[in-house]
């Protein structure tokens, strides 16, 4: 079993990091189109403009609810008996 050169080495990492990137990128483009394509369903809307229009009038109040349901689960979770809190 021959040893490869410490240059080759990093060479083949790169690559490999180049690769876990551009697939992490996939996944994100992936999710972002079964999302865009699940408020266009749900919402029965048709028009991008359209949709762009209500998620930023709906924006804010998404916000508030994300901040409060993380909120309560972090109390939620302050006292549970699994936490000894």
């Amino acid at each position: 079993m021959s040893k490869r050169d410490p240059i080759s080495q990093a060479q083949n990492l790169e690559k490999k990091i180049k690769e876990m990137q551009e697939k992490q990128q996939r996944y994100i483009e992936k999710a972002q189109r079964e999302i865009g394509e699940y408020l266009m369903n749900t919402w029965d809307v048709e028009d991008i403009q359209q949709s762009k229009l209500l998620i930023d009038n709906l924006k804010d109040q998404a916000q508030d609810y994300f901040k409060e349901t993380h909120q309560g689960n972090n109390e939620n979770n302050k006292y549970s008996p699994d936490n000894n809190g």
